[in-house]
């Protein structure tokens, strides 16, 4: 059987199956290249961007590091010209006594200095680090240890001490503006001490005080009569041979001579200027004046007040140097604070101080509660040291 075509129609090619499958094949490879060539590629472009972000990261942390460095440096040389000017010039200008009174927490910075120092093996760090870290410890170790300079041997001291009275002092910086009245009467009732001293005494602590019974037993003193608002104040349960008031600059100095047993107390309160550059604050020109009197007292005596200079100042080193000691550091206690009993963001110093005589036996120092004052109060006990050859038979005063 024929098969015609019309005519301008070709006939139908047919191509054998093995060539289509031959076709489709090769097309399915060729569409497969790209995905192919992504895939061998893809191993290369992650191991470069890891690399990248590895190179990216260390460039990072070594400029973070250096900054570290730096710091470290500028800080540590910083505290070194700090440290400098306190040996060199102890308390040359006001800016430097303020930097020496916060001495605990100025230097501290330099401790994880050098920690980080070594760590990183910056041994020349580590060098200029660590001398500052080790004038810091020097000038703090006082602070834990107890001030021996004027101790008796233990049979002496029992001898001299055995009859003698002792006094219990009571002192507070009130702070004028305070009204907290009934809260330091209580204090002192608690307390029971023989001699009150009060500083920044205004008229309403005046009128608060005489109204209340727990000032009653305070009969002696010109301060109940003639008190001096603003300055330092002195009431006495025990009879004051004598009282006197100076004027050092324009502060008020009260000095009172209490009789104990057969000798005689002299009990000195003060405030001390702050050390700032308002004209009515002359801080040198007042321990100029004040530490040579005191330095010529002979007999026992007792300071105490608000210094507005803590154990790092150069006036307490001159108190030393006058043969006078410190009742915390005789007692081990250089380490209490009293300032600014909470009423600042300023870390605690202390700046409220009392300072013994040879003459004088610290039996005890502790602080106060202070509510509602910038000054925690100081509750001191002394007794005096009777000559070994005249012994005491006088009883105490502590009830």
């Amino acid at each position: 059987m024929k098969f015609f075509h019309s005519a301008g129609q070709r006939p139908a090619i047919r191509q054998p199956e093995f060539e289509r499958e031959e076709v489709a094949e090769l097309a399915a490879k060729v569409v497969a290249l790209p995905e192919r060539g992504r895939e061998n590629a893809g191993p290369a472009i992650m191991s470069n961007s890891q690399n990248l972000a590895s190179a990216r990261h260390s460039a990072a942390h070594g400029s973070l590091w250096r900054i570290f460095y730096l710091l470290a440096w500028v800080t540590t040389l910083l505290l070194a010209v700090v440290a400098a000017l306190r040996i060199f010039y102890h308390d040359g200008n006001l800016i430097l006594t303020s930097l020496n009174a916060f001495t605990r927490y100025v230097y501290l910075p330099a401790y994880p200095c050098v920690v980080w120092a070594a760590w990183q093996r910056r041994w020349s760090l580590v060098l200029a680090g660590s001398v500052i870290v080790l004038c810091h410890v020097t000038w703090m170790a006082p602070d834990f240890v107890r001030d021996r300079r004027f101790d008796l041997p233990a049979e002496t001291a029992a001898k001299t001490t055995a009859d003698s009275p002792s006094i219990r002092i009571f002192f507070a910086n009130v702070l004028r503006m305070n009204r907290e009245f009934d809260a330091l009467l209580e204090e002192i009732s608690a307390a029971n001490p023989d001699v009150v001293v009060l500083a920044e005494w205004g008229w309403g602590w005046d009128k608060a005080f005489k109204n209340s019974p727990v000032m009653m037993p305070y009969v002696h003193g010109v301060s109940l009569t003639q008190p001096v608002f603003g300055m330092v104040n002195i009431f006495s349960k025990l009879p004051l041979k004598s009282e006197l008031q100076n004027w050092v600059t324009n502060r008020l100095v009260r000095t009172a001579d209490i009789q104990l047993g057969a000798q005689t107390l002299r009990l000195v309160a003060l405030h001390g200027p702050r050390p700032m550059s308002a004209p009515h604050y002359d801080y040198y020109g007042y321990w100029n004046q004040m530490i040579p009197l005191l330095a010529t007292e002979s007999g026992p005596l007792l300071v105490v007040g608000d210094f507005n200079a803590t154990e790092h100042s150069l006036v307490y080193r001159r108190l030393k140097s006058a043969g006078l000691r410190s009742a915390h550091d005789d007692r081990g206690r250089g380490y209490a604070t009293t300032w600014p009993n909470e009423t600042l963001l300023l870390p605690p110093i202390r700046i409220d101080q009392a300072f013994l005589s040879a003459q004088l036996e610290c039996e005890r120092i502790v602080e106060g509660r202070g509510l509602g004052s910038d000054h925690k109060p100081l509750i001191v006990d002394v007794r005096i040291r009777a000559p070994v050859d005249k012994p005491q038979t006088a009883q105490s005063h502590r009830k």
